[in-house]
């Protein structure tokens, strides 16, 4: 397992399954950023392998070399079309249709849904009766990033595999192992505003994230001292709403915690004192509701826009 802080998950999950006690339709969830793809794939391996060890499949039968290669048979697999915002129903029609087949290499069947949560009501609905009468030998293998927006039909109906953040000292041995030239304080920003999700942590060291995030700190406090800034900032920040939003989001939650005297003291940065906690709370709700929006077909230079004018006004005491 390459992600340490899954090994434990893994092994459980091997068990459970050695020993019958794997329920059928495991619902792998958590914060974004932690590796659950990469043990729902360990996981859906480890079931359709032809020679386990007992520990983890063993990568090279037939069906380890199919899956590798994306053209496994037994693997019936339903996610967002490119045209599409959410998992379709007769996406998950194929996938049942699929799993109710005679097996193609060996004497399982597994079905792949990612992410979960996009099923629409319609295909939520279609995967009831395959989760409450499961053909012998077939899985289904579930990933959520936010199992809350599932219906509670569908959880109740699976065995729940919550995957937990790691320990600071483990995600940052971690991380200064995949990013030996990055400093120790650029971990310690990318990890906290990661949430504590090495994953995310290393996509923001390794697409310039970093940089971007503290390019909007910088400017952020520049417009709270009322200095000057790029004209078409807005837009710029809309060419990738979803990122800019989660930097505002993280940056103004980390000034919040700064004046209210819980923020650590490695992690200040100078703020204009002339905000109340308040308002930046209720600035800080507006960005996670921006990033919500984002899937939206709302303006997200308009949003941003106005969100920044908000932010300007606050600081002048304007209303």
């Amino acid at each position: 397992m390459r992600l340490p802080w899954l090994t434990a998950p893994a092994e459980a999950l091997g068990l459970a399954l050695d020993s019958e006690r794997l329920g059928h339709a495991p619902l792998i969830h958590g914060p974004s950023g932690l590796g659950k793809i990469e043990l729902a794939r360990w996981l859906v391996a480890r079931v359709l392998c032809l020679d386990s060890d007992g520990r983890a499949p063993c990568g090279t039968c037939r069906s380890c070399t199919l899956l590798k290669s994306g053209t496994h048979p037994d693997l019936f697999t339903a996610a967002i079309p490119e045209d599409r915002q959410q998992i379709p129903v007769d996406a998950v029609r194929d996938l049942c249709r699929g799993l109710q087949l005679t097996p193609a290499i060996g004497r399982r069947r597994v079905g792949w849904i990612e992410p979960a949560e996009a099923m629409n009501r319609n295909a939520a609905n279609a995967l009831l009766k395959t989760l409450e009468e499961p053909s012998p030998g077939t899985w289904l293998v579930l990933v959520s990033h936010q199992p809350e927006r599932l219906p509670a039909t569908i959880r109740s109906r699976c065995q729940q595999i919550c995957v937990q953040p790691p320990s600071p000292d483990t995600a940052m041995a971690w991380l200064s192992k995949e990013c030996p030239d990055q400093t120790e304080q650029q971990l310690t920003v990318a990890l906290t505003a990661a949430g504590g999700a090495p994953v995310r942590a290393l996509e923001l060291l390794r697409d310039d994230g970093l940089a971007v995030g503290l390019e909007i700190r910088d400017t952020l406090l520049k417009l709270a001292q009322a200095r000057p800034v790029a004209a078409a900032i807005a837009e710029e920040w809309a060419a990738h709403p979803a990122r800019s939003w989660g930097w505002i989001a993280h940056w103004v939650h980390q000034w919040t915690g700064q004046m209210m005297g819980v923020c650590p003291r490695s992690q200040r940065c100078p703020l204009p004192a002339s905000v109340s906690p308040e308002t930046l709370a209720r600035l800080w709700q507006q960005a996670l509701e921006g990033r919500q929006l984002v899937q939206t077909t709302v303006r997200a230079d308009l949003l941003l826009g106005k969100w920044l004018l908000e932010w300007v006004a606050s600081f002048q005491g304007e209303r």
